[in-house]
């Protein structure tokens, strides 16, 4: 083998969490490292795959313009203008060259060549087996979470699982959406049965439970129902986690038990601006850049705590006084609204407030700010420091429901897995129904739970009701200058517009001039 260099910055040493002897670093010239080193001392290796990890897209730092994402769903309206979910996504102006996607194509396969590389010599590894596999098994959860990310968002991608040379054909054709899912599949099963034998390791890296989780969420978004609720099953028979009593500090705290992939953020040199750029603009002592606006369209959603039903349906329990009492113990956790005690302000979001709703500026677009996810203890002109959720344990228990409905199996075991998610918060339990009233159900349930955890946006586009008016309807709160709603308490804000092509995105226009095997979805 070619002894290739691997450049590292002195800095990143830093990352090593395991100790390790002068002898065993070979730098020749300095900052070069030996790849005789990274492939055979486990702390060289665990170094190699910690750029690997940072390179994950999360969305704290989401790439191309827009600022949360599901600002490009129902579920909210971003108060800058300039987002992509403003200029490209809510108006159906995406192109080959200006999608907010772009970014992943090039970041996802510069990840997977590293991943290759590492695959194929990882067998080189010393020192103890438990901690040689959970390294294995790390590398094929990446491989397969980076391609999980490229399926979901452009379908059938090349598949390339060996290093590549200059002399080989680079001109590589895409493989089908199946063909692809196998592959992933496949990595995730391979990782899976390194961890059996493996080291524990903090939920910032792959897992066991990591990895037959994302292999049930990919199956379920691609069909395949029956193999995703096993997959979801086994993790939810075998792990360890549990649900945390208190949803709310579940985003904001790392460590949460029910957490099992995420990004972690620490002071003073590994920070974000969540807090920053979604704290609600206003002329009170705390006033931020404003961000993401939950619609009227997400506050209608969540139900009355004491019957489970909507506020819209007869024997709720809703009060137009005031209403927004008595809701599911999730809309306080996750929604500011008229009246919001938070950061120690009484938040007024009725039009003449101080933080009131306006049309224009940063000001709240909708009448509510979002508050899940952002920190309340934490200066909002500091950098921020909580983590973001890839897959968490409530995410496996609705994926497992879901799939369960769809196969139109077991309905009772899915209602349970609906029930202990909703039992968590202290909702009611939904009953057992049809297949089509649970569906109803089960999608309800996720819009709740997962709310701003960048799921609608995909959620919406592989049930196929991302076009319709109920999701392209914009409302926002109607008030009047004392906080009182007027007539329904809505009016709308705006209608969208839809491109059937935008279910996928298109593959970066520079990636098909450079390869003419590379076909483009259709209609871009």
């Amino acid at each position: 083998m070619k002894n290739i260099k691997l450049l590292f910055y002195i800095g990143s040493f830093a990352l090593l969490q395991f100790s390790c002897t002068s002898d065993s670093i070979e730098i020749e010239p300095q900052g070069a490292i030996s790849s005789d080193v990274v492939f055979t001392d486990p702390a060289f290796a665990e170094t190699y795959l910690n750029a690997v990890y940072n390179g994950v897209p999360h969305g704290w730092g989401a790439p191309g313009g827009w600022y949360m994402l599901d600002a490009a769903t129902d579920d909210a309206e971003n108060a800058y203008t300039w987002p992509a979910s403003n200029t490209r996504f809510n108006t159906a102006n995406i192109t080959a060259n200006n999608s907010p996607f772009n970014g992943l194509w090039g970041n996802a396969y510069f990840q997977i060549r590293r991943l290759n590389n590492f695959i194929q010599n990882y067998d080189q590894l010393e020192g103890k087996e438990e901690v040689k596999n959970r390294l294995k098994g790390e590398a094929h959860f990446l491989r397969g979470y980076y391609y999980t990310l490229l399926l979901r968002t452009y379908g059938g991608v090349p598949l390339i699982a060996i290093p590549q040379e200059l002399s080989d054909d680079l001109l590589v054709s895409r493989d089908t959406a199946e063909e692809t899912l196998n592959f992933i599949v496949s990595e995730y099963d391979t990782a899976a049965s390194f961890f059996e034998n493996a080291e524990s390791a903090t939920s910032t890296r792959g897992s066991w439970d990591a990895a037959m989780a994302m292999k049930g969420r990919v199956l379920l978004y691609e069909g395949k129902f029956s193999e995703s609720a096993a997959a979801s099953k086994l993790v939810i028979d075998n792990t360890s986690r549990d649900l945390d009593a208190d949803y709310q500090s579940v985003f904001v705290n790392d460590g949460a038990s029910e957490v099992i992939f995420d990004t972690q953020f620490s002071d003073p040199d590994k920070g974000h601006w969540g807090n920053l750029f979604n704290t609600p603009k206003s002329t009170s002592s705390v006033s931020g850049w404003g961000g993401t606006c939950p619609t009227q369209n997400l506050v209608d959603q969540y139900e009355m705590k004491d019957t489970g039903l909507l506020p819209t349906e007869a024997g709720s329990g809703y009060d137009p006084n005031n209403p927004y009492d008595g809701r599911d113990p999730r809309f306080e956790a996750s929604i500011l609204y008229e009246g919001s005690v938070w950061k120690e302000v009484t938040w007024e979001f009725r039009p003449g407030g101080h933080a009131g709703i306006q049309t224009s500026g940063d000001w709240t677009r909708t009448g509510y700010a979002m508050k899940k996810m952002i920190q309340e203890d934490r200066n909002h002109n500091d950098a921020s420091t909580q983590h973001w959720i890839h897959i968490r344990l409530a995410e496996v228990y609705l994926n497992y429901a879901e799939a369960l409905i769809e196969s139109g199996s077991n309905l009772d075991l899915a209602v349970d897995a609906i029930n202990t998610v909703r039992d968590r918060v202290g909702m009611p339990p939904i009953a057992v129904g049809s297949q089509s009233e649970l569906r109803i159900k089960v999608r309800h349930e996720r819009r709740i739970e997962l709310a701003f955890e960048e799921h609608r946006f995909w959620d919406i586009r592989r049930w196929g009701i991302a076009g319709t008016p109920e999701v392209l309807t914009i409302y926002r709160v109607d008030m009047d200058t004392d906080g009182n709603l007027i007539d329904d308490g809505k009016e709308i804000w705006e209608t969208r517009n839809w491109d059937n092509a935008n279910v996928k995105l298109p593959i970066p226009q520079g990636e098909i001039d450079k390869n003419s095997n590379l076909t483009q979805n259709s209609g871009y």
